[in-house]
């Protein structure tokens, strides 16, 4: 199999027989797929083509899929992809991901020519989601020390990679000529660089580890790398992950653990300028958050027992097999659909069965993944009218 080949899928259309939602299957039950991370750009501007990833050929490649013909267009070969950091550029021109843990490459959707932009030096590897700023000129991503960088395959591991206090090093490229800037660089495991929207002097980052063992989980940063500052300071016994930047620059977003009157679980958001903080509204036992392009609406996906605490006290709850709907301006929750969903760790990745749910371009559908009816599949459930 290689680039440029087609499969012709066939969709599978049916309700969901609790909320009535219609949800169409994209991929089929006996190939392993999974869209990319949750606040990666996946669909064309139109929303007639779709970004994912998988396993049809012994490989992690990525595919577009249009959903007009349901056929899916091959657009990387061989072994190393990363096809949850993988992304389209906001012109819908090309793919950029990383291969290897090395190379950064872009490939042209039209044509399927592949260019490396970015090398990473020996002795370090690329780690994780890599970010692109609003014109598509910079990307931002994370660098580890070869020697200090595990597999991760396992939530143990996960742990462990904390433990070791990799030497991390957070990086800019300039796209049009390759060149990078290190905007710092410390023996702190670092993750999830994303540019704000529309401004490029602002970059987000974590202190990526077990949420119970960082203190202080998000940061930003000036475009050079000065000004290193906390998002907040996290209350005593408060735990923060799953930030990202509301799609229109005006906030960042972000899943708050804390008992607090009404729950353990809160959205919350922060002000760029301000770091003002503001407990928006609590949700149920779920796990990855994803806003619409204003922020006056998210989605989310039920989990239960966080996996990425060392101790769990206080957050058990039985496994949610929901995905949520969330209207944050009236602070009303919302039943999609049954995800159902295992979390189980699949080919030797603790992320493949993860939902990731995030909103379709027209805002009237969520994409997720879910492995219920056989391999992990991509599906698209249909938003109830609020």
């Amino acid at each position: 199999m290689a680039k440029g080949d087609i499969f012709q899928l066939k969709f599978h259309q049916f309700w969901d027989p609790e909320t009535g939602a219609r949800i169409l299957r994209l991929t089929p039950t006996d190939v392993t797929c999974h869209r990319n991370y949750f606040y990666q750009k996946c669909f064309t501007n139109d929303g007639r083509k779709l970004l994912f990833g998988a396993w049809f050929d012994n490989n992690w490649n990525c595919y577009l899929l249009d959903l007009d013909t349901q056929s899916a267009r091959q657009l990387t070969e061989g072994a190393g992809d990363n096809t949850f950091g993988c992304f389209l550029s906001p012109d819908d021109q090309y793919l950029y991901y990383v291969k290897g843990g090395r190379a950064l490459r872009r490939v042209a959707l039209d044509s399927l020519e592949e260019t490396v932009i970015y090398q990473v030096p020996e002795g370090y590897d690329g780690y994780g989601t890599w970010g692109v700023n609003s014109a598509c000129t910079k990307l931002v991503g994370i660098e580890v020390m070869s020697s200090d960088l595990m597999a991760l395959a396992t939530w143990q591991e996960f742990r462990e990679q904390y433990l070791r206090n990799p030497r991390c090093r957070m990086i800019s490229i300039d796209i049009a000529s390759g060149n990078r800037h290190v905007l710092f660089e410390q023996a702190v495991w670092t993750g999830h660089p994303i540019y704000r929207p529309f401004d490029d002097n602002t970059v987000g980052y974590c202190h990526e580890g077990p949420l119970d063992l960082v203190d202080n989980r998000m940061w930003l940063c000036d475009e050079q790398g000065a000004n290193r500052r906390r998002v907040k300071q996290q209350e005593p016994g408060e735990r923060c992950t799953h930030e990202f930047w509301v799609p229109d620059g005006s906030k960042l977003m972000y899943v708050s653990y804390k008992q607090r009157p009404g729950g353990d679980r809160w959205i919350c958001t922060a002000d760029p300028l301000t770091l003002e903080n503001e407990v928006i509204m609590p949700m149920p036992a779920c796990s990855h958050l994803m806003s619409n392009f204003d922020g006056s609406l998210a989605v989310a996906d039920g989990s239960g027992t966080p996996q990425d605490m060392a101790n769990t006290s206080g957050h058990e709850h039985e496994a949610d097999p929901y995905l949520y709907l969330f209207d944050l301006k009236h602070k009303q929750t919302h039943r999609i659909c049954a995800h159902n969903s295992s979390w189980r760790e699949y080919r030797a990745n603790r992320q493949v069965t993860h939902p990731h749910p995030g909103f379709t371009p027209d805002e009237k559908a969520v994409l997720y993944t879910s492995d219920y009816e056989g391999e992990p599949a991509l599906y698209l459930a249909q938003l109830p009218v609020i």
